[in-house]
């Protein structure tokens, strides 16, 4: 795994990270992810509420990539890794306990994924480099 620098745990927390995942059909499936955030230095992690296509895909694949990016700068990453899910084991409650989600959601889950490569999305002529 890699290492998430301080720009891009700043980023994750002040812009709208969208998730991207992959169907046994090979189709793409990308949406935002508001509760998508940094677990430590290796890790993001956010809470599963839908239970619907990004879930499916996770559960028979396990690959997940996440981009962020700052419109105004120009400037972004693509994080890409597998993911791990969890709904009812002492993970998913130690962390959801900390949360209000249940009284919005009857089912929630957490899914951490694994930071194994990171991409530059920037507006140069870097983009795309894999930079860890």
């Amino acid at each position: 795994m890699v290492n998430l620098t301080e720009e891009m745990k700043n980023m994750l927390k002040s812009q709208l990270p969208f998730l991207a995942t992959t169907g046994i059909d090979g189709k793409p499936q990308v949406g935002p992810k508001g509760s998508l955030h940094v677990l430590d230095d290796s890790h993001l992690i956010y809470f599963e509420h839908t239970f619907r296509q990004a879930y499916d895909n996770l559960s028979s694949n396990h690959l997940a990539a996440v981009a962020v990016a700052d419109r105004g700068a120009q400037q972004g990453f693509r994080f890409e890794g597998t993911a791990h899910i969890h709904e009812t084991d002492d993970f998913a409650n130690q962390i959801l306990d900390k949360t209000n989600i249940f009284e919005r959601f009857p089912r929630a889950g957490v899914v951490v994924i694994d930071v194994e490569r990171i991409y530059k999305l920037d507006n140069t002529l870097e983009a795309g480099i894999q930079i860890a």
